[in-house]
């Protein structure tokens, strides 16, 4: 009897998460998966926070040179143009990497974000580092660029009014 009532409750149990869970994966032209990340301070972020605007996620890695190398990019190009791109870094090191320490020594201004338990990682499918993402105003995936973003795909992001 108690064999088939934990049967039946490990049962219900995956059924009910199952059902209950929403798969979330990236794909370019549908929504933009939710993401689980906290900034330095230890508040929670969501992508309503950045509703109504271009989002650019740039998913490094404290032991990715390029990446460090990229956020500084990254960060001149969203001073030199404030209005059209807003900008996330998101650090995947996990919850013991000290985070903070790294910010203040590359002396990185931006947003941080931490994806601590990989959940975003995983949401967006990611391979390596540096990925980025770029989710429409609206919500919606647009792009994703593995490895470093080109000077021409910066351009096009940060002002894509200069034609050059």
């Amino acid at each position: 009897m108690r064999a088939d009532f934990l049967r039946f409750l490990g049962i219900s149990a995956v059924v009910f998460f199952s059902v209950s869970c929403k798969e979330e994966t990236a794909q370019i032209g549908q929504p933009a998966p939710e993401i689980a990340a906290f900034d330095l301070q230890g508040n929670k972020a969501e992508l309503s926070d950045w509703r109504g605007k271009t989002l650019l996620i740039n998913f490094w890695s404290e032991t990715c040179g390029a990446c460090i190398v990229e956020l500084k990019t990254l960060q001149q190009w969203a001073e030199k143009y404030p209005n059209h791109v807003q900008l996330v870094a998101m650090n995947i090191d996990g919850e013991n990497a000290d985070t903070q320490a790294i910010v203040s020594k590359r002396q990185l201004s931006l947003p941080v974000f931490k994806d601590q338990m990989k959940i975003t990682a995983e949401r967006y499918q990611l391979v390596g580092t540096p990925t980025s993402f770029v989710i429409a105003p609206n919500g919606k995936l647009l792009h994703k660029f593995e490895g470093l973003l080109s000077e021409n795909d910066l351009q096009q992001l940060f002002n894509p009014t200069k034609n050059e």
